[in-house]
């Protein structure tokens, strides 16, 4: 009889690795867009980086970028992809 455990373990880290480069795998929140403006952003470098794993200035940026493109990108984390 096989024994599948051993094998999952030898396989969990080839997993892991996969989900962790793929940015839309991860989890990811929706950016507060309501709190700038529709057509300007602060010049204030704080990166964030989109489940598109492209590193936005800062979150107003990824906004504008949503609403010019009509896109729904989210935010994977705070800092560059």
């Amino acid at each position: 009889m096989a024994r599948p455990l051993p094998l999952l373990l030898l396989l969990l880290p080839v997993l892991l690795a996969g989900l962790l480069s793929c940015p839309g795998a991860m989890a990811s929140y929706p950016p507060n867009c309501a709190q700038y403006g529709k057509y300007m952003c602060p010049r204030d470098y704080h990166p964030v980086c989109g489940t598109d794993g492209e590193t936005y200035g800062n979150e107003c940026v990824l906004c504008l970028a949503n609403r010019e493109d009509n896109t729904h990108i989210e935010i994977v984390r705070k800092g560059h992809c």
